[in-house]
């Protein structure tokens, strides 16, 4: 609604009619199917084609998520609807002011969590035990014997001092938050061999759907949730092997392919422009 509102008073000043100025509105008003789980799906279509890339057949690993809110509970879906198995999540408890680990060491379902946390996220801690679920600390997430990390909430996450208590197990992590890792970890990553999806890559799901819904506006047509769905796992996958295919070719980490292509993009652009 908040969007809508900006969006009127938009058009109020300019005197038309801009549908696409802003985005994240209702469905129904302007806006796109498969915004909702844009993000969390968006982070992994690119783990997933990652995996792909290193002979890694998803259906063998397991994966620790921090946040079960937007993006980390789509996140979560796909990745199981994929094969691979989520041994624990970690979501804050709006009443107490306090994150919480909910692991089942066979398997999350998915669908049970999504059935007992409330809209911001918060997992009920009461009916998480009555399932099954071991509940532990909220940073518990990160020391788990899986093969996958998801940060999916919170930023400075991932530092030098907590580094040491992720296992060895670990081969990817994807930062689907923003900024849930520290610059002075990066080297600690690179140094023990682990798959970084940096932020900018990983969650450009959720601004990729907002472009395709400003699109869809301006063109006054709009598309299925799976012709959208479709272009975003499209446009990531595209992204993802520019920065994979880069990183291999130069023998570097992740997260500075990722900036080479992103500063050699914004370079190219202003040069033809005649700004520098």
């Amino acid at each position: 609604q908040h969007m809508l509102w900006m969006m009127d008073e938009y058009e109020t000043l300019a005197g038309g009619r801009y549908p696409g100025v802003i985005t994240g509105k209702p469905v129904g008003a302007g806006g796109s199917l498969g915004r909702t789980e844009a993000t969390g799906f968006g982070a992994v279509y690119v783990l997933e084609n990652l995996l792909k890339a290193e002979n890694i057949d998803i259906k063998t690993t397991s994966a620790s998520i921090q946040g079960f809110g937007n993006v980390g509970e789509y996140a979560a879906k796909l990745y199981t609807e994929l094969g691979g198995k989520v041994i624990c999540v970690s979501s804050y408890d709006q009443a107490d002011k306090t994150a919480y680990t909910f692991r089942k060491k066979t398997g999350c379902d998915i669908n049970e969590l999504v059935g007992i946390k409330d809209s911001f996220g918060s997992i009920d801690k009461e009916k998480a035990g009555a399932l099954g679920y071991e509940i532990l600390s909220g940073d518990a997430w990160l020391c788990e014997e899986v093969d996958i990390l998801i940060p999916a909430a919170l930023e400075n996450q991932i530092t030098p001092e907590v580094f040491p208590n992720i296992s060895k197990k670990v081969r990817v992590i994807c930062e689907a938050a923003n900024g849930p890792t520290t610059p002075d970890c990066d080297p600690l990553i690179e140094q023990r061999g682990i798959h970084m999806i940096p932020d900018f890559l990983a969650n450009a799901g959720g601004v990729t759907c907002s472009y395709f819904e400003q699109v869809q506006c301006n063109m006054n047509y709009f598309w299925s949730r799976d012709e959208v769905l479709e272009k975003l796992n499209y446009a990531m996958v595209n992204a993802f092997s520019a920065v994979y295919e880069l990183a291999k070719e130069r023998g570097i980490y992740m997260r500075d392919a990722a900036y080479m292509i992103s500063i050699d993009r914004v370079s190219k652009a202003i040069k033809q422009r005649g700004w520098i």
